[in-house]
């Protein structure tokens, strides 16, 4: 037969929970986006061929590569961004 759980049963489930979903949005965050290759070349500027030279170079770009095609790493692609401009600017 199923108990009722007591009120003090209850915040203490209710406290857990809340915890649970505090650490999940932590990871959530901490998880990398990923664009497509259409969306990198949108916001670099860049035409896909030199979006694959770039990424050929070591320290530039991070790439996965899947079945569905290629994924670029926001953060890498904002920070390339920034590099670029940077270089142009001297």
């Amino acid at each position: 037969m199923y108990q009722v759980p007591s009120f003090e049963e209850f915040e203490e489930l209710r406290n857990e929970v809340r915890e649970l979903r505090s650490e999940l949005a932590q990871y959530r965050a901490a998880l990398p986006e990923w664009v497509r290759d259409g969306e990198a070349q949108q916001l670099t500027g860049l035409s896909q061929a030199t979006l694959a030279r770039e990424r050929k170079k070591p320290d530039t770009l991070l790439v996965w590569k899947s079945a569905g095609g290629l994924r670029y790493e926001r953060r890498s692609v904002l920070a390339f961004n920034e590099a670029r401009t940077i270089r142009r600017r001297r």
